[in-house]
């Protein structure tokens, strides 16, 4: 039904569990960093609206407001977050692959940094990359239609590109996790060498991209109701109307669990994958791929050689 081995990823999630348990207090950071930033720019508007008659109706708009500028925070901040959180992540796994020893416990945190300094020195070079690679890997999608639609483009065929090309720039860790695997200091060229494979089983790791992205979000259901109800019992006794916030919370608390435990096990199994294919590759692109993608000819050129 599937290529990717879930179990096998769990288990190597496990074996580096002291990072993924230092990635998880970082989620959480964030999770609290939310709940921080709402209940602070509730209570500003309220306390500067206080000569109001009903200053504590200014409440919900300050935590919209507090919780809008807190995600504002970390889209700014999501080159380094990627570079700092989710890619030395990406390092152990490709070593469990390759079959090289890592630390345990606290040991490995510092490991996992290390790994992710030496080939990603540059945080504003990798979002360079990350970026690149999502570009190219739509240009992909749009290169392999589903060959049951008509090719007129109808309103079907466009929205089933849309929905191809938003599953495909999912794997764009998984490209970025390629390079270390590479003896070469290259950054662009282990990108174009992914990609090219990407390009080739398109559909293989489309489906199982697929899979994986309904694990994640089948765990993030499971926690969603659990949480939420933990929260509806530490604010029920607060005279205050919450109107959707516990369910906001509830949404952002799950999501901490998913990206740090769920959403790692996911890039594990198709980082695995990806290695296999890998290992039956000619290094040669498809000639369409470098004519039709003007995102991936750049990432040939910044890497100094095309592949032939």
């Amino acid at each position: 039904m599937w290529e990717i081995n879930l179990i096998a990823a769990m288990r190597a999630v496990e074996k580096s569990m002291g990072y993924a348990v230092y990635r998880f207090g970082l989620c959480m950071g964030v999770a609290l960093g939310y709940l921080f930033a709402t209940l602070a720019g509730a209570g500003t508007l309220v306390g500067f609206g206080s000569l109001a008659k009903n200053a504590l109706a200014l409440g919900p708009f300050g935590a919209l407001i507090g919780f809008a500028l807190f995600g504002y925070l970390m889209f700014r901040i999501r080159s380094t977050w990627l570079n700092h959180v989710t890619v030395p992540q990406l390092g152990i796994v490709a070593d469990q692959i390759m079959g090289r020893p890592i630390p345990t416990g606290k040991a490995l945190v510092e490991y996992a940094k290390n790994r992710q300094q030496a080939s990603y020195p540059s945080t504003t070079g990798i979002f360079e990359l990350d970026l690149s690679i999502r570009q190219v890997l739509e240009d992909i999608a749009n290169l392999h239609p589903c060959p049951k639609l008509p090719a007129d483009q109808g309103l079907f065929a466009r929205s089933s590109l849309r929905v191809a090309g938003f599953f495909a720039k999912l794997n764009h860790e998984t490209i970025l996790a390629w390079h270390f695997f590479e003896s070469q200091e290259n950054t662009w060229q282990s990108a174009a060498r992914a990609l090219a494979v990407f390009d080739r089983s398109f559909g293989l790791f489309l489906k199982n991209r697929v899979i994986a992205f309904t694990f994640s979000w089948l765990g993030f259901a499971l926690a969603f109701p659990v949480i939420l109800g933990g929260i509806r019992i530490l604010v029920e006794d607060i005279p205050i109307n919450m109107s959707v916030w516990p369910l906001v919370f509830a949404g952002v608390f799950s999501w901490a669990i998913k990206a740090a435990f769920l959403d790692a096990i996911a890039e594990a199994a198709l980082l695995e994958l990806l290695s296999k294919e890998m290992n039956t590759f000619s290094g040669s692109a498809a000639p369409r791929l470098k004519d039709q993608s003007a995102a991936y000819r750049n990432m040939e050129i910044k890497s100094g050689q095309f592949l032939s």
